[in-house]
């Protein structure tokens, strides 16, 4: 297996991960129907909230806004299909399973296109990342549990 489609499946666990441990905490709205249940999380995370959530909703958004311009520049920088798919599946899904699934894509795309994007990590590299993996899991873990 090479980096590349290493890359690829790790993109597509922390998408299965973000979207397992964020959507435990939904079924609270879904008795409202699809719609209904949007507006009544949003209106949850930046106005029935504290001030912690406030913050960490509205820089998700903004996080959000930069991330779907360079999802939508780099689909067509790149040839990637089905751009708006993922901006839907990030506006009422979870951005976190969005934006793994389209790097997978990314990923797999440049693959046919380049040949090799194999890029090699410094040592400390790999720790720092998987110490972050780590804590993000257990986050998300405890979330769930609590």
């Amino acid at each position: 297996m090479n980096k590349t489609s290493l890359l690829f499946y790790l993109y597509i666990l922390i998408g299965l991960c973000a979207l397992i441990l964020t959507w435990v905490h939904i079924p609270t709205y879904l008795g409202s129907g699809f719609l209904d249940a949007n507006v009544q999380f949003w209106k949850d995370a930046l106005i029935n909230a504290n001030p912690a959530s406030q913050f960490l909703a509205v820089d998700i958004l903004f996080l959000a806004l930069v991330i779907e311009i360079w999802m939508v520049v780099e689909s067509r920088r790149l040839g990637i299909q089905y751009v708006w798919g993922y901006i839907v599946i990030a506006t009422f899904i979870g951005i976190s399973f969005a934006v793994p699934l389209f790097l997978a894509m990314r990923e797999k795309q440049l693959a046919a296109v380049n040949g090799n994007t194999q890029v090699t990590l410094k040592g400390y590299d790999i720790v720092i990342l998987l110490l972050l993996g780590i804590l993000t899991l257990i986050t998300g873990i405890w979330m769930f549990i609590r």
